[in-house]
């Protein structure tokens, strides 16, 4: 984990800013949508980067990044507009 730590340290700051756009933007259900969409994106780009970079990059381990990506938009998409 130790060598790695700079990858760690860019996601935190990738989801850090992610969460503060997502506030930043309450005022506007649509341009929430769309921060968490582009961070589910640079959460897969971020995934496979750091899975290359390791030398351990697989399709199931990129599938796993979609998955778990897609999962948490569906989620905030369905607390986002719920009736």
């Amino acid at each position: 984990m130790k060598e790695d730590t700079l990858h760690y340290l860019v996601l935190l700051v990738i989801l850090n800013l992610g969460v503060a756009s997502f506030f930043l933007f309450s005022f506007n259900r649509l341009s929430q949508m769309l921060v968490i969409g582009a961070l589910g994106v640079f959460y897969i780009i971020w995934g496979v980067i750091h899975h290359l970079l390791s030398g351990d990059l697989h399709f199931k381990v990129i599938l796993e990044y979609i998955l778990i990506a897609l999962l948490a938009n569906l989620v905030i998409f369905f607390l986002l507009f719920r009736a």
